[in-house]
């Protein structure tokens, strides 16, 4: 799974694979923490008009409907036509009424002061310009609605390969070419102060890779670094060796850190 092709979803011929990784991903047990201290600290109840930036296929979408219920309104908006039909046929299987289009991060088809909640998750690191879709996040929030962002720190990729040297130099292309943003959480809370908001409050947890998911996204890290020119064939050997040989041993310990921005629009 490239995580680039994140940046232009709807060029991929086929989004399954993503699907069923980012349905892995969203299971780990510190993400699940995180997203549900975003919905408390993010003003998530009853009754609420929400909007989900990024919502994907509507995994965290539709956990927002069920919180805000029948006299709540729920909108997902993501850029892949693919995982907003995907997350459409979810939906209506379900009986949910979720209104999802595609769009836009930093252009959203909504009018001013439109929502109670706006989120986003791990949408920003894949954005050229994380200002202007944070100034739209604003535009929409009414007075004092709550922002919610949850973002990884892409520096803190880690995996237990025991050359150190060659996992440097993989992690390395990939915090370079995998998204736009590698270090974003740094700059957030400066981010959202300029734009007024108040009450920030950051929260944070280091992920752990589930073994099946680790092993079939640092595999494809290496292969990359290959096809980059970064690493040699018989590197990507090793690792590749080295990684099945812990993935049949239960023993791949690979970890990101994730941080959660709350806060308060003026």
């Amino acid at each position: 799974m490239e995580l680039s092709k994140f940046k232009a979803l709807n060029d991929v011929d086929s989004v399954n694979a993503y699907i069923s990784a980012l349905e892995a991903f969203d299971g780990i047990a510190e993400l699940q923490e995180l997203k549900e201290l975003a919905r408390t600290r993010g003003g998530v109840a009853e009754g609420k008009s929400i909007l989900d930036v990024g919502c994907g296929f509507g995994l965290e979408t539709r956990r927002l409907a069920e919180a805000a219920g029948a006299k709540g309104k729920v909108h997902g908006l993501d850029k892949s036509a693919d995982f907003i039909k995907e997350a459409q046929r979810r939906a209506e299987s379900a009986g949910q009424s979720i209104d999802y289009q595609t769009g836009d991060a930093t252009a959203l088809p909504y009018g001013d002061n439109s929502f109670d909640c706006v989120r986003a998750e791990r949408i920003l690191i894949y954005l050229s310009k994380v200002s202007a879709a944070l100034s739209e996040m604003r535009r929409v929030l009414k007075p004092s609605g709550k922002i919610a962002l949850i973002e990884p720190d892409f520096s803190t990729n880690t995996i237990n390969i025991s050359d150190r040297a060659l996992t440097r130099r993989v992690l390395d292309h990939e915090i370079k070419t995998a998204v736009e943003n590698s270090f974003l959480p740094g700059s957030l809370k400066v981010a959202l102060e300029r734009l007024g908001f108040a009450n920030i409050k950051i929260s944070s947890r280091a992920l752990i890779f589930p073994q099946e998911l680790a092993a079939s996204y640092f595999s494809s890290l290496a292969v990359n670094a290959l096809e980059a020119g970064k690493i040699s064939t018989s590197e990507n050997e090793v690792w590749q060796t080295e990684l099945d040989d812990l993935k049949a041993q239960d023993a791949i310990f690979a970890t990101i850190s994730y941080f959660l921005f709350t806060a308060d629009a003026p």
